[in-house]
């Protein structure tokens, strides 16, 4: 839990106090202003692979040590993970962290009354149950088309 907070943390502060993070949202926002602005955005997108490929080891460590290491360990807990950005609302790396937060709880509080095996089922519940309520997700921002 201690190494979770810190990652989120880390991400958090990576995000909003430097100038990396500025740049990272820069060019999430629009990619050629902010390389007619003078941001390196061929650079910003390999520090943002990088910090990426960094976050999904430590996930695969941390999962390593709960479960045995096999070479389709990813795939069980993939629908999840896809569940908890949705959630969350995509392209919001905030919103993705909430979500993630609160798909995780949602499947661990729902044990306490149903067996282990349908903590998935929950998950995807409360995606579902947000996203009647908010298509976009929970930090998505409402886009128009056309």
């Amino acid at each position: 839990m201690i190494i979770g907070a810190v990652a989120l943390i880390g991400v958090s502060v990576l995000l909003q106090r430097t100038r990396i993070g500025t740049a990272i949202r820069a060019v999430s926002d629009n990619r050629d202003l902010s390389e007619a602005s003078g941001i390196d955005v061929e650079r910003v997108i390999l520090v943002v692979w990088i910090v990426c490929g960094a976050l999904a080891a430590l996930g695969g460590v941390l999962l390593g040590l709960t479960e045995s290491v096999q070479w389709d360990m990813g795939l069980r807990i993939l629908l999840v993970m896809f569940a908890a950005v949705i959630l969350g609302g995509l392209g919001s790396a905030y919103g993705a962290m909430l979500g993630g937060i609160l798909v995780g709880v949602v499947s661990e509080v729902s044990t306490y009354w149903f067996p282990t095996d349908y903590k998935v089922v929950f998950a995807l519940g409360a995606l579902i149950l947000v996203l009647l309520v908010r298509p976009q997700g929970i930090m998505g921002v409402r886009e128009r088309i056309g």
